[in-house]
């Protein structure tokens, strides 16, 4: 037994993915805490828990406690079901913001414990450690903490994967199912799981049935939308009229964008809205030339991030780029490799730092930060 806790302690997951991953998150609540009775906040002077609760964690507590149809607003269809079903569910033992934040532990230290595992598989555990190290303090990281489905979702992508380059069909397929029940990007992991899957082979076993589970998430989504409003793709509308968000041609969506960027007066809001999704398409853009370049890249790694970059750049308001990018893990495991040179690794983590502890100032502090 003292063997077994002694390897458990010892294992390199744990002390280089794991623990720095709960120590990182301790300083991030600290951090946020801190910032709101500084600066202030309207709701610090109630749970310091209700900083973390802006912009879209009311919304999945909304469909955690009414489901889609009235008293709901209708715009709340175009959150994806899995993550206000895992509120519900621990809401049963504690109230929904402290849910969504617990779920977004487990998940952030899931994630990290996966991503080790996986960058692991190809590369040494100091690789493995800068990856992790990466995910935990890119600049939009801060929605990792927050009561957000970014946790959840990067968890069962990275883990999806796992077992895909291990050869178990069966777990990859049902946590890409989870994965594309919880964010519309999981549907990016069919097409780069199948990669994953024939390259080495060049057949298809009966295994390979167990891909079509990543097909699940986006249908039960279409599903959701057909039983409560009577039309599967019900939620084309409310992006559209909502969120002002549809999808164009990238020689229009791109340009646009630039446009903004170099028209736009220098303010907070130009700096959100345009500015920072431009250099998310631009992060977005170099990760998937280096998912095609790289030895330490595979085949579905870029499948999953160039598919990725074109939903991105057809998006016709980008608002919200920054934050989504943080399920393109070849992201972390490109830093992981590129910041082992001193000269690219001491600015990436500083600047990073940087970057994420001004996002999280503007995010617990009310302001629009993704």
């Amino acid at each position: 037994m003292r063997r077994r806790v002694a390897a458990i302690a010892s294992s390199p997951a744990l002390v280089d993915a794991v623990l720095p991953t709960i120590a990182l998150r301790v300083v991030f609540l600290l951090f946020g805490g801190v910032v709101a009775v500084v600066l202030g906040s309207e709701v610090v002077h109630g749970s310091l828990l209700e900083i973390w609760n802006r912009w879209d964690a009311p919304h999945f507590a909304e469909v955690a406690q009414w489901g889609y149809g009235p008293p709901a607003d209708r715009a709340r269809i175009a959150i994806f079901p899995a993550f206000p079903a895992l509120i519900a569910t621990v809401s049963m033992v504690t109230d929904r913001l402290t849910a969504g934040m617990i779920i977004s532990f487990a998940s952030t230290v899931a994630a990290a414990a996966g991503l080790f595992r996986l960058v692991s598989l190809d590369s040494d555990r100091a690789v493995a450690r800068r990856a992790v190290v990466a995910m935990s303090v890119f600049p939009t990281a801060f929605s990792l903490v927050a009561p957000y489905s970014e946790a959840p979702f990067l968890a069962f992508v990275i883990w999806s994967f796992v077992f895909a380059r291990e050869g178990n069909w069966r777990a990859a397929g049902l946590l890409a199912l989870f994965a594309g029940a919880t964010r519309i990007y999981g549907a990016l992991l069919f097409p780069a799981l199948a990669v994953e899957y024939w390259l080495p082979r060049r057949r298809l076993g009966r295994d390979a049935l167990w891909l079509l589970l990543a097909l699940g998430g986006p249908l039960i989504y279409l599903g959701v939308n057909f039983v409560t409003f009577g039309d599967p793709l019900y939620f084309l509308s409310i992006q559209r009229d909502v969120f002002a968000v549809s999808t164009v041609a990238p020689w229009v969506a791109v340009p646009n964008l630039i446009v903004n960027v170099l028209n736009g007066p220098p303010t907070a809001t130009w700096a959100t809205v345009y500015v920072a999704p431009l250099l998310a398409l631009i992060v977005m853009i170099a990760v998937t030339v280096w998912a095609a370049a790289s030895r330490w890249s595979r085949p579905s790694y870029l499948v999953y991030a160039g598919l990725m970059l074109l939903s991105i750049v057809t998006l016709s308001w980008p608002i919200s780029t920054p934050r989504y990018i943080l399920a393109a893990f070849p992201i972390f495991i490109a830093a992981g490799h590129v910041a082992g040179r001193p000269s690219i690794g001491a600015p990436l983590l500083v600047g990073s730092t940087l970057l994420l502890g001004v996002c999280t100032t503007l995010f617990v502090t009310g302001r629009w930060a993704f």
